[in-house]
């Protein structure tokens, strides 16, 4: 068994700071060829250029919006043009949406959350699922979020169309095994970055306290004390994604330094 993805080829979308810049580079440092996707042109192109300098491996970037199903089609179809073949998908393409209660929400709007997290994620895991069958297999990744385990309020609308990806996640995984595809969620805890900091920041405004102060209060409640970085998440991406994990499909890993335990 090659415990490496060297040979592999690889999709990221969502591609650009955070998780998927880390697991971008953990992929390319462990062998894969990959191909990055993500709306935003000009930082896409970045990374490529990064990771491709620093690993030498071959890196193509490809503009891509996952809500338009034809686009996605062509990432999967454009992908097996370039490399012959595809092995993992990570999807790690998200978008924050407004935070309120149920009774104060915009059922008008809804439909984007739907339209990406849900319908988009899960067709382009669908055509994924397809080409990899074709080459004897591979492995397809979500990220979720803790909060469509812990029920946080006023978060309903992106908890809800996480949660159900979990479960199509999970109802692919249980079709797909017999073609050896297999499918899997990583949830991460609060991950550091540029977006947590502005969260704690927000957070401690409104309870009179630093940003700083409120990111070690926040820390304080999980079991290990501390946060989750990008490079946690890409590292459960990468067993995931590889013949280490290949007797492991249709679960949930929870990786979040304890701060849920269920």
């Amino acid at each position: 068994m090659d415990r490496t993805l060297s040979g592999k080829v690889g999709i990221v979308t969502g591609a650009g700071q955070g998780i998927g810049r880390a697991t971008a580079l953990a992929f390319a440092r462990d062998g894969a060829d990959l191909v990055l996707a993500a709306r935003r042109p000009e930082p896409l192109t970045r990374l490529a250029e990064e990771v491709a300098a620093e690993t030498g491996r071959r890196v193509l970037a490809i503009p891509t919006d996952i809500t338009d199903l034809t686009a996605g089609e062509a990432l999967i179809a454009q992908t097996q043009e370039t490399f012959g073949r595809l092995d993992v998908l990570v999807n790690v393409a998200a978008s924050s949406f407004p935070r309120r209660r149920l009774v104060d929400s915009d059922w008008s709007t809804y439909f984007d959350s739907v339209q990406l997290n849900v319908i988009g994620t899960m067709k382009l895991c669908a055509g994924a699922a397809s080409a990899m069958a074709e080459t004897g297999g591979g492995s397809i990744l979500n990220i979720g979020t803790l909060g469509s385990t812990s029920l946080i309020a006023k978060n309903g609308e992106y908890n809800s169309t996480k949660l159900a990806m979990v479960g199509l996640s999970k109802t692919l995984a249980r079709e797909e095994g017999r073609r050896n595809v297999r499918v899997n969620v990583v949830t991460p805890g609060f991950t550091t970055g540029a977006g947590l900091t502005q969260l704690f920041e927000q957070m401690g405004e409104r309870s009179g306290v630093t940003g700083e102060a409120m990111s070690e209060k926040v820390a304080a409640t999980t079991e290990l004390k501390r946060h989750v970085d990008p490079e946690d998440i890409a590292e459960a991406c990468l067993y995931l994604g590889s013949d280490r994990a290949r007797n492991v499909t249709g679960i949930e890993l929870h990786v979040t330094a304890g701060a849920l335990i269920v």
